[in-house]
């Protein structure tokens, strides 16, 4: 689905359970079993169709960062999936579901610049700031109504009562290698190439983590480190 040239593609709710168990699954494995995901997709969802639909999205997620899921597995290769922190898995999660489908990203932006100004946000703000990207239709719409049970279920927003929404607990981020995919995800949807290191703070992305692992010095899986005239230098991918 396109809309203002922007891609979508997402109209249905994705469990973290679920995301969570495909990727383990992926780890263990190193397949991505739709059976699988549709089991799982079962437990959440009613209606065989329905379920379908979300597996589907799961399954294409996957696939289109197999990249990095690949690189996660040789990171993790002495470490089991399910001994990494909650937090991490759920940004790892987060992140996925964001470079797959860039709406996520838009959204939570949308949002983040939001909170700098107001304490809570109502949901006619996120539509009104989403479509102001996409454009204002149905297809945008449902996407918006899948998009926010994700992101509160993944503690980047809480819900205080219907459709007024305030900022959740940022996620504390440890494990290096999520680190640098947090990292990594705003660099490539923002379009900017490189960030700052002096900015991480203060690009409305990193408003939903917590990043006491940061060491640029020590990233070498999806970005580098370069140096600068001024400042601490800055990441590139």
């Amino acid at each position: 689905m396109n809309s203002k040239g922007k891609y979508i593609g997402l109209n249905q709710r994705i469990p973290f359970d679920v995301m969570d168990s495909s990727i383990h699954y992926f780890l263990m494995n190193g397949i991505i079993d739709k059976g699988f995901v549709l089991q799982r997709m079962q437990e959440f969802t009613s209606g065989i169709n329905r379920a379908a639909k979300a597996t589907s999205y799961v399954v294409q997620i996957l696939n289109r960062q197999i990249h990095l899921l690949k690189q996660l597995k040789t990171v993790l290769k002495e470490t089991p999936y399910y001994s990494v922190r909650q937090d991490d898995r759920k940004a790892i999660c987060l992140c996925l579901i964001s470079l797959t489908y860039p709406i996520t990203y838009d959204l939570l932006i949308a949002l983040a610049q939001g909170f700098k100004v107001q304490n809570q946000i109502n949901k006619m703000f996120i539509t009104e700031k989403v479509m102001s990207i996409y454009g204002s239709n149905r297809t945008v719409d449902i996407a918006i109504d899948a998009l926010i049970p994700m992101i509160i279920e993944l503690q980047t927003i809480k819900r205080d009562k219907v459709s007024l929404y305030s900022l959740g607990d940022k996620l504390s981020v440890t494990n290096k290698f999520v680190s640098e995919l947090v990292i990594y995800t705003d660099i490539k949807l923002s379009g900017s190439k490189t960030i700052l290191i002096d900015d991480l703070v203060h690009k409305p992305w990193f408003s939903y983590f917590e990043l006491p692992s940061v060491k640029p010095d020590q990233f070498n899986q999806l970005i580098s480190k370069k140096d600068s005239a001024v400042g601490k230098g800055y990441l590139t991918i």
